[in-house]
């Protein structure tokens, strides 16, 4: 649906829905399970510092909270009200919002445009009713908001992601809820996630807008299956692309998407070829998959942008450099020979069988110091963009598992060592991930990295005072596509 509200009014209710100071939950429920349960016990497990009020005329008290009958029972000012009552109580309930002089509401309530014509009738009348009241309308049918910045966790996953520079925005609560709990797990920080759900007063593109401005976000992440006024979205993404990368995945790219698009959110979706080249024109990422956009998320808030496509490879072993090596000409990547300088450098630390060349093939050297020193030595080279770093985090998973079989079969061996090396392991690894930041820093290029193992985690290792942090991605293709994305988007930055 088009929006339907003013975009002066929706842009500064947008701050008091993403940085409120007091929140209500209409329909705050002790019921294990309903969605007034879920939205209040988020709330306030996640330790939200405003003021919160529950609202319910059959409950006393609801997670330690006093409960009011209803809004206007509220004798302080509430900034936002999450609403989970039934879709016919909602006109009635907005109306005393706006008496009440709330700014905004998130209407997790379904039952609207995505069911049938009554729904659609009834939505129109809500979004009516908010322009009236100058109430700024998220929703209906959204999976709710967070907002790590103020505390505030209010979705129907319990998922609490670090502070960070990512903004998630997602027309389908399910899946968006589904990234944002996969980004807490990797490691990924975020400003913002909102489930936008319907659409029925604030589109895309005025989250875009206010994203542009949101000093805490630096890359935006869609999940879109309408885009509404396609040439305004075009012009709002193309803007804000030159200063914050927009990533997209689109649903609906088939005839089949786009009839599940239609009954999940009530939307209509284009045809997604002329969707692709929209977004090639405004330089916005369109991803496949919804894992592609974290992987995506995860590098460009993590590392500095490549300056070209010169990429330097060091490789713990040679087929992994090989089949990287094979990947990066694939995506429009160079693999430049070394000068014999930095072959003379490296060549110190290895034995005289080595690769002689890039990829650089550490040959599973045991020297704890050669990883550093081949980096290093290729980000120092003015003919080298990026290096792509495989097989060095992770080894630690392989150390655990030889001294837990060492445990069962050696007693010989003490456990006093064991414990040793393990400890010596992780702390390398610890050690090794916060000189490639220093690294990055210093020289100002990204160093990607392919982990050995999955460690349990996560993608993104942030170090404590840096700007940037260690990215390790569990296969060298995952790694290849991010750099390649990244220099393709630095391309489009630098087009004037």
């Amino acid at each position: 649906m088009d929006n339907l509200m003013n975009m002066d009014s929706s842009s500064s209710g947008l701050d008091a829905v993403f940085d409120p100071k007091s929140v209500a939950v209409i329909g705050a429920s002790s019921t294990f399970g309903k969605w007034g349960q879920i939205i209040l016990s988020n709330i306030v497990a996640g330790k939200f510092q405003g003021k919160i009020f529950p609202v319910n005329p059959k409950e006393k008290i609801i997670c330690g909270l006093p409960v009011y009958k209803h809004i206007y029972d509220i004798t302080e000012p509430v900034d936002l009200a999450f609403i989970t009552t039934p879709a016919k109580t909602i006109p009635g309930i907005l109306k005393e919002c706006g008496k009440k002089r709330i700014k905004g509401v998130v209407l997790i309530t379904s039952g609207f445009s995505e069911t049938d014509e009554a729904g659609k009738k009834l939505e129109r009348q809500v979004v009516d009713i908010c322009r009236e009241e100058n109430v700024t309308l998220v929703g209906p049918n959204t999976m709710g908001i967070i907002c790590p910045y103020a505390g505030l966790f209010a979705t129907g996953t319990h998922t609490r992601p670090r502070k960070g520079s990512v903004a998630f925005v997602s027309q389908s609560g399910n899946l968006g809820n589904q990234l944002i709990h996969w980004a807490e797990q990797q490691g990924i920080g975020v400003s913002v996630f909102v489930g936008s759900g319907n659409e029925a007063a604030l589109a895309c593109t005025d989250y875009l807008e206010y994203l542009e401005r949101d000093p805490h976000t630096n890359i935006i992440i869609l999940y879109i299956e309408s885009v509404g006024d396609g040439r305004h979205f075009l012009d709002v993404a193309k803007r804000i692309n030159r200063k914050k990368p927009v990533i997209v995945l689109k649903g609906g790219k088939t005839k089949a998407g786009r009839t599940a698009a239609a009954s999940h959110t009530g939307s209509m979706s284009g045809e997604h070829s002329a969707f692709r080249a929209a977004c090639r024109q405004a330089g916005v990422l369109d991803v496949r998959f919804p894992t592609e956009l974290l992987d995506l998320s995860a590098g460009f808030s993590s590392l500095p942008l490549p300056k070209g496509n010169r990429i330097g490879i060091v490789t713990l072993g040679g087929g992994w450099g090989v089949v990287t090596a094979d990947e990066c000409n694939q995506r429009g990547l160079i693999i430049p020979d070394i000068p014999e300088s930095i072959i003379e450098t490296i060549g110190k630390y290895l034995p005289p069988f080595w690769s002689r060349g890039n990829p650089v093939d550490l040959v599973g050297s045991r020297d704890l110091d050669v990883p550093l020193v081949a980096v290093e030595e290729l980000l120092k080279w003015d003919g080298i963009d990026a290096v792509i770093s495989l097989g060095i985090v992770g080894r630690f998973e392989y150390v655990r598992l030889l001294t837990q079989s060492t445990r069962e079969v050696d007693k010989a061996v003490s456990s006093e060592f064991l414990d040793q090396m393990e400890t010596f392991s992780h702390e390398y690894e610890k050690t090794y991930i916060a000189k490639i930041v220093e690294l990055m820093e210093a020289y100002e290029k990204p160093v990607i990295g392919v982990s050995l193992a999955n460690t349990g985690e996560g993608v993104v290792r942030p170090v404590d005072g840096r700007r940037y942090s260690g990215v390790f991605y569990q296969t060298p293709e995952n790694a290849v596509n991010v750099l390649a994305r990244m220099v393709t988007y630095n391309r489009f930055v630098g087009q004037r």
